[in-house]
């Protein structure tokens, strides 16, 4: 969830200084300011969704395998005993 943050704050800063350098008018006619703007919001959905997948990925895998010492290690989280 941090780096979603992060990339709504840094997308949101760039946003308001894309706008007072190029001004309204500049916004519309440089396509390069939304790709740059949406690019910072996808980075940090990719991010967020990395991290949520990995908490659980060793846990996971431990119970693919049926081994028991790995099992009792990594799957301490109650997110990842479902």
């Amino acid at each position: 969830m941090f780096p979603l943050l992060i990339s709504v704050i840094a997308a949101s800063v760039f946003g308001v200084t894309a706008t007072l350098v190029l001004g309204p008018n500049g916004l519309l006619t440089n396509a390069w300011v939304d790709v740059v703007f949406c690019s910072l919001i996808g980075a940090g959905v990719a991010l967020a969704a990395i991290n949520i997948t990995w908490e659980c990925l060793p846990c996971r895998a431990s119970q693919l395998s049926h081994k028991h010492s790995l099992i009792e290690r990594l799957c301490h989280k109650p997110q990842c005993e479902e």
